[in-house]
């Protein structure tokens, strides 16, 4: 019986002790677990950190504030028409040339920008662009000939080109992938703030006598004077310096733009491999040619590509933007209030390229677009037909009323669709041909009707040219209702698919979905009543 009690109370303390060494278990693994759960919440915030560091913060600041150039000068040159003009005494055609002279400039500047940056790199296209821009700036204040004049717009074209092509290569290299789509809307969104800043400019300058015009054409050398400053401060693309064969000056200099992350490590590897493949599909320009004019899915791209930077233009945004305030002044409104008026145009164009960032993913580039051209077909109509009103005040009134529906419009579809999509549909292997190419046409279709934009009035009147525009933009519209495809959501490769049939191909598809969308609004309102 003392045995057996014995025994009993043995199994009773191994019992204990077993239950004991489980609970401990339990506990151990207990802190194991929330250990690890730790740890894996701390690796979660570290992958999901981009590495971005303050240089690539100034660097964005740089970038951005030069992308207002184009912009600064519409509405500088637009501001300082009606005093430079009477005090130069240059005549109406010699005025469109002054005018569009930038523009014309940056074909140039555009064209050379794509060469000279794999010769001397980014960051030394920019600092040229720069300095280009200011050298045209000072001939322009300085001038006392309408030939002088038009020389200086040219240089600065040039500057405001190589820019426009440079900065969103530029930017695309060293962003973080998540912020990659962003920059295809940044120029068009940040020229728009330009034009507004310009015309505030005006509005301070035109009390400045004598010589109001020289400042506020002097002016526009503030935004790539604070620019070539601080691109001293800026490391080279890494991209170029892989292209040119050093991956030891472009891992430093990756390092200054990111810290090391496993996204920015990620992001690194990703910029090497694209690189391998570009240079593996490197083709000279006679191929390029020959598969662009041959291969009907590579042409399908440079024609949509090609009609959507026409039709940005030849709307009269840019050549309407650089006669505002002449026109302004022509309804009967005196110098001065036709600079002020001009502000709230600048600044209402402006707050309407920011909604663009998000509603073109959300509702797709097609929608926005088709959108977009009524919209602003309307306002045109309604500046043109206002004119013929009596009152000085309601005229001027309708038309400014048709100009903020006009920019409304402009802004969220056509204006930043025909940079997205340029910067999308082409494939890889002719991608820098096909941006230049869409470049090429917008910038050139901006110089085009600026430069003709004195005969269209003198040929049409004022109102018969905005009914011009709303014709010609009429014809894009039908246009982009039966070629142009949606790329929202897709990856560049499913985008490369949709051409696959040429354009005979996307009408088919554009106008069965067409059908079918009639068809069911059709049903949906049989159904309802």
């Amino acid at each position: 019986m003392i045995i057996n009690q014995v025994e009993s109370e043995a199994a009773k303390e191994k019992v204990e002790d077993a239950n004991m060494e489980q609970f401990e278990n339990i506990s151990s693994l207990k802190d194991d677990l929330e250990t690890g759960e730790m740890k894996n919440q701390e690796e979660r915030v570290t992958s999901q950190d981009e590495g971005i560091t303050r240089t690539l913060q100034f660097f964005l600041f740089i970038a951005c504030w030069g992308s207002t150039m184009m912009g600064m000068d519409l509405g500088l040159t637009g501001g300082a028409s009606l005093y430079v003009i009477p005090d130069l005494h240059i005549s109406s055609d010699h005025w469109s040339w002054i005018s569009s002279g930038a523009t014309w400039g940056s074909v140039l500047g555009s064209a050379l920008a794509t060469p000279i940056s794999f010769v001397v790199g980014r960051r030394t296209v920019l600092l040229i662009s720069s300095v280009t821009y200011i050298v045209g700036v000072v001939i322009a204040t300085s001038t006392k000939t309408w030939g002088q004049l038009l020389a200086g717009r040219l240089i600065m074209g040039v500057g405001i080109g190589t820019e426009a092509m440079t900065i969103p290569i530029y930017i695309s290299e060293v962003v973080p992938r998540s912020h990659r789509g962003g920059h295809l809307n940044i120029f068009n969104s940040l020229q728009a703030l330009g034009t507004f800043l310009a015309w505030v400019v005006t509005a301070i300058f035109i009390n400045v006598h004598p010589g109001s015009w020289r400042y506020i054409l002097g002016s526009g050398f503030i935004g790539p004077a604070v620019q070539l400053v601080g691109l001293f401060f800026l490391p080279e693309s890494p991209r170029y310096l892989m292209l040119k064969g050093k991956p030891e000056e472009a891992r430093k200099c990756w390092r200054r733009f990111r810290r090391e992350t496993p996204v920015s490590e990620q992001d690194y590897q990703d910029m090497c491999q694209r690189l391998q493949v570009e240079l593996a599909n490197r083709i000279s320009f006679t191929q390029a040619m020959k598969e662009i004019t041959t291969n009907p899915r590579i042409r399908a791209t440079f024609i949509v590509g090609g009609v959507l930077s026409l039709s940005q233009q030849w709307n009269g945004a840019t050549s309407v933007g650089y006669y505002m305030a002449i026109l302004l002044s022509s309804l009967g409104l005196t110098d001065k209030t036709s600079d002020y008026v001009q502000m709230p145009i600048g600044f209402w164009s402006f707050c309407w390229t920011l909604p663009a960032y998000y509603w073109l993913d959300k509702y797709g580039r097609r929608k926005m677009l088709l959108i977009s051209f009524p919209i602003f077909m309307i306002g045109e109509l309604i500046a043109g037909s206002c004119i013929y009103v009596d009152n000085v005040h309601h005229r001027a009134a309708g038309f400014l009323i048709g100009m903020l529906i006009f920019y409304f419009g402009f802004q969220i579809g056509i204006s930043p669709v025909a940079w997205v999509l340029n910067g999308e549909i082409y494939e890889l292997h002719v991608r820098n041909y096909g941006m230049a190419w869409g470049a090429f046409l917008l910038l050139g279709s901006a110089a085009s009707s600026t430069t003709s934009f004195s005969r269209q009035v003198s040929s049409l009147t004022l109102q018969g040219t905005f009914y011009f525009y709303v014709g010609v933009s009429l014809l894009f519209l039908i246009f982009h209702l039966i070629f142009l495809p949606e790329t929202k959501g897709l990856l560049l490769e499913d985008v490369r698919e949709l051409f696959n049939d040429g354009m005979l191909g996307l009408a088919r598809r554009n106008l069965s979905n067409i059908r079918i969308s009639l068809r069911f609004s059709t049903l949906s309102k049989s159904n309802e009543s």
